[in-house]
């Protein structure tokens, strides 16, 4: 097992009827709160005036920023980080799923400071403090409620980029299953893929595979997701499916399952992040199209560890029978296999591997994810 640090501050509060526990929660840490949501959902079912409640039986003030798109803007978070500082908000309150609560990371941590945020996105500046941060998750996928990452897409240069630091933990995550009941079987599916998709590639890129205890979360939360997503998508009231896709998606990217394996790879987060910051599409579509090609890719190099996947996870012989019953999942939650099922071509994989390796080199992974290498892979995900 490889030396590591672990630390997770972010207190969960899970379970039904838990959204009027947002209120005591942000006002144990402010008085007045910038409160961050989307455009429509959480109006539509009744979330947003449950929340009001909540928090003006806290007696906060409330300063609203919504409007966070699927893939949340930079120019949408400064202007979030302008009105927080005009109000002087003390905490922020994010309603939402893991679009929402990293964009409200972002106003969180550029509220504190003159340094634009996109600075810390290409690391010519360290976040060093943050706003306290309430979530309360309304889509499971991102894991951002328990974590300390963000991602960002900066829609000018068609950049989307992620970072990791400390203060960005939330204080407080409200966890109710019943409150993604009303998510559409589309974006339950998208968002176990992430959530699937951050423990498979912690699984896979692992520098030492000798962690039985690692190994044996990691199965445990992928064979989790594998049979409660489609479970969630048929029937979008079943409790359990709901509960036990929103643990696993918090667990899978809170740092207990790559911690002892070396530092943390997501290869095919990267390569997808091209697709969703060019084409918009959902993060978990895009990542269905990858994950496949990718194993395809590393068959040869990664064998051993594909085959234990293929066996311990879905329960085939073979790493190629793994590769098929992966896409036979995805398949069966409605999700693209392949970049033709977008309409995405060929003569679009210049473009997108250009705007990967940005990525690479932000990650440090250009060493072994060269254009030729990232090119190669989008060519199997055709």
């Amino acid at each position: 097992m490889i030396e590591f640090e672990y630390y997770n501050p972010t207190r969960i509060i899970f379970g039904k009827d838990t959204v009027p526990q947002t209120g005591p929660a942000a006002r144990a840490y402010g008085k007045k709160a910038l409160f961050i949501y989307g455009r429509r959902s959480i109006k539509e079912t009744g979330l947003y005036d449950r929340v009001m409640t909540s928090l003006k039986n806290a007696g906060l003030e409330i300063v609203e920023h919504p409007g966070v798109k699927a893939n949340p803007l930079l120019s949408h978070a400064r202007a979030g980080v302008e009105l927080a500082k005009k109000e002087k908000v003390g905490v922020i309150v994010a309603v939402g799923g893991g679009s929402v609560i990293d964009e409200a990371k972002a106003i969180a941590a550029g509220t504190v400071t003159d340094t634009d945020i996109w600075d810390f996105f290409e690391f010519r500046a360290e976040i060093q403090d943050a706003l306290p941060l309430v979530t309360l998750l309304t889509i499971c996928g991102s894991g951002s409620e328990m974590n300390n990452g963000m991602v960002l897409t900066n829609e000018e240069s068609q950049a989307k980029f992620g970072l990791r630091a400390l203060p960005l933990y939330p204080k407080v995550s409200i966890l109710d299953p019943t409150v993604t009941f009303t998510v559409p079987p589309d974006q339950t599916a998208y968002g176990a893929v992430d959530a699937f998709s951050h423990v498979f590639e912690a699984y896979m890129a692992r520098e030492d595979l000798d962690t039985p205890i690692q190994e044996g979360i990691m199965e445990t939360l992928m064979k989790t997701v594998v049979a409660r997503a489609p479970q969630a998508v048929q029937d979008p009231r079943n409790y359990n499916a709901r509960a036990d896709l929103m643990w696993a998606s918090s667990l899978a990217l809170s740092g207990i399952t790559f911690s002892g394996g070396g530092p943390l790879a997501l290869p095919c987060h990267m390569i997808e992040h091209a697709l969703s910051a060019i084409y918009d599409m959902a993060h978990g579509e895009g990542l269905a199209i990858i994950m496949p090609g990718w194993m395809r890719y590393m068959s040869n190099e990664k064998r051993g560890v594909m085959k234990r996947f293929a066996q311990r996870v879905f329960g085939v012989n073979t790493l190629e029978e793994g590769i098929e019953t992966l896409e036979k999942w995805l398949e069966y939650v409605k999700c693209p296999v392949r970049l033709s099922q977008v309409n995405i071509g060929e003569g679009e994989i210049p473009k997108l591997t250009q705007n990967a390796y940005q990525l690479a080199q932000v990650w440090e992974l250009s060493d072994f994810y060269a254009p030729e290498v990232i090119k190669e892979i989008l060519r199997l995900c055709l």
